[in-house]
């Protein structure tokens, strides 16, 4: 299987993963979500695959936290200040497995390692 790398600022990483986890627990789909901010229905994807340059701009925060029903922007944020500003995420693409147990013609990350820079 081929790897890869992408770095991405730490904070960044922290507020994808928590918006991930937000709308998986709210049983949303990317997009869901993505329409449920007006955007382009492939947007949410887009922001959680490592291989792609989109993130999400203060903008797209309030957006969200509209979108889930939040109380404040603060959900959305780590409850830490990251000590790195860049890191190295090295991953694979696997097939995703269907629900009968065969592999799926789509791919997901698989997080190999995560290294600061």
């Amino acid at each position: 299987m081929e790897n890869f790398s992408v770095k991405i600022s730490r904070l960044d990483y922290e507020i994808i993963n928590r918006v991930r986890r937000l709308r998986e627990k709210n049983d949303i789909s990317q997009r869901q979500l993505s329409e449920l901010m007006n955007l382009s229905k492939s947007f949410v994807g887009k922001v959680e695959a490592l291989g792609q340059p989109d993130k999400y701009s203060i903008r797209h925060l309030a957006l969200i936290a509209k979108a889930l029903k939040l109380k404040s922007l603060c959900e959305l944020l780590p409850k830490f200040i990251p000590k790195e500003d860049i890191i190295e995420i090295k991953y694979q693409k696997i097939p995703k497995q269907n629900k009968n147990g065969s592999k799926s013609k789509q791919l997901e990350e698989r997080i190999i390692e995560i290294h600061s820079m």
